[in-house]
């Protein structure tokens, strides 16, 4: 699949306009589709890519204060609500999704890591993944890790 002029990012904030109508009107957070669960239509995507940088268009939309969702929503059901990442961010792609990442954090071997990355609303998340190789973007999200306070 080609890749999209511009990424969703994964923490960005929304409004849907879906067929869900109880969704609209509220400002949602962008999580990857399978973030609470499988989804069936992840499952297809797996079996039908031969890449798996590929950019998903299938998202999960959760209000954060009450935690209602709307699981497998398409792209063009989004409206992006303006948002600046910091400059450190490093446009970063886990799985298909695309994340303003800004450090990792060792995760168990030489390729794994935890990548922490900013959403809107200044909040920091993380996710753990797999690199088949150490990239160039990686050994950077290395050396921002090691320039960040000890808490």
């Amino acid at each position: 699949m080609p890749k999209t002029e511009t990424p969703l990012y994964i923490g960005t904030h929304v409004i849907y306009t879906g067929r869900f109508t109880q969704m609209h009107d509220r400002v949602l957070l962008v999580l990857p589709c399978m973030w609470d669960s499988r989804c069936e239509h992840c499952n297809e995507w797996d079996l039908i890519t031969d890449d798996p940088e590929a950019d998903r268009e299938h998202f999960l939309a959760v209000d954060e204060l009450t935690g209602d969702a709307v699981k497998h929503v398409a792209r063009d059901e989004l409206k992006v609500l303006p948002w600046h990442w910091p400059a450190d961010a490093v446009e970063f792609n886990i799985n298909g999704y695309w994340h303003a990442a800004a450090y990792t954090a060792p995760g168990g071997s030489s390729r794994a890591r935890t990548v922490h990355f900013y959403t809107a609303g200044d909040h920091m998340w993380r996710t753990w993944c797999y690199f088949r190789e150490v990239t160039p973007e990686v050994r950077r999200l290395d050396q921002q890790a090691r320039r960040r306070p000890a808490f």
